[in-house]
């Protein structure tokens, strides 16, 4: 029996897995056995917290669609995992530093419930983003053309300022996807600009569709702003439940989100 935490941020819902305190291999088989099973609550991603392997960082954490892909990053399950390892003591300060694919991540406790994200892998470079060589940076969606900017913030996406109210983001994000000019695939946001700090966001996220919320398609939108110039380094970005602070630093090639978590439920038990 495996005991895991049901978890939110901004409406997104997470399955966390403590692999630390807990014997968990994450095989295909288990994982494919965690997304195919029937919980009272749905979620979005599954995340997994190991040992480190390393001695930069404190524990390894693993990223899951519900589609049983993997996932380089998610910015709202890293808060919620964060939240987990400061609740739990699984390390001994304010502070802990997550490992992903190699990747750092750094997470910090601020006030309340809120939690800072510092993530330094800020990249316009096409190779960074797997984007297609000679890619165009539009695509033609009905009688739209959608022109977007690709960016990665360790995760591949394409940011698209959009005001059309009657275009289905859904479908259009899906499209994108499937257009086969990234070679990870690409969670595709659509931007509508309030004024310079601050912004809409809705997101179709690779393997799970349009979410609630994605905090790495906040750090992408933002950084897109910033460097195209037409939002200030420190922006608001609203979802459907919620908002977030993104604090981006292109000369450091840096990015950083505030925002909160939330439990679900807790210590639900898994069959494996």
């Amino acid at each position: 029996m495996l005991i895991s935490q049901f978890m939110e941020s901004l409406g997104n819902d997470f399955i966390i897995i403590d692999g630390v305190t807990q014997n968990f291999e994450d095989s295909k088989e288990n994982i494919s056995t965690i997304t195919n099973q029937k919980y009272d609550l749905s979620f979005d991603q599954l995340m997994i917290i190991l040992p480190p392997q390393d001695n930069d960082s404190d524990l390894r954490l693993k990223i899951f669609n519900i589609d049983g892909s993997e996932s380089e990053n998610c910015v709202n399950g890293i808060r919620c995992v964060a939240r987990y390892v400061f609740d739990e003591k699984l390390v001994s300060s304010d502070q802990v530093i997550f490992s992903i694919n190699n990747e750092l991540i750094n997470v910090s406790k601020k006030d309340g419930n809120l939690l800072e994200v510092q993530m330094s892998n800020l990249s316009f470079e096409s190779a960074d983003i797997g984007l297609q060589e000679n890619a165009p940076n539009f695509y033609e969606f009905n009688d739209s053309k959608l022109i977007f900017s690709s960016v990665s913030v360790g995760n591949p996406h394409a940011v698209i300022l959009n005001d059309d109210v009657n275009l289905n983001i859904p479908e259009a994000g899906k499209a994108i996807q499937e257009s086969g000019y990234f070679m990870n695939g690409v969670n595709v946001g659509f931007m509508e600009i309030i004024s310079p700090s601050e912004i809409n966001l809705r997101v179709v996220e690779r393997g799970v569709g349009e979410t609630q919320a994605c905090g790495s398609g906040a750090c992408a939108a933002s950084a897109v702003g910033a460097k195209e110039g037409k939002l200030s380094n420190k922006v608001k970005v609203n979802f459907y439940q919620g908002s977030v602070e993104v604090i981006t630093d292109l000369s450091a090639n840096k990015v950083n989100l505030i925002g909160d978590s939330n439990y679900r439920a807790r210590n639900i038990p898994i069959e494996l």
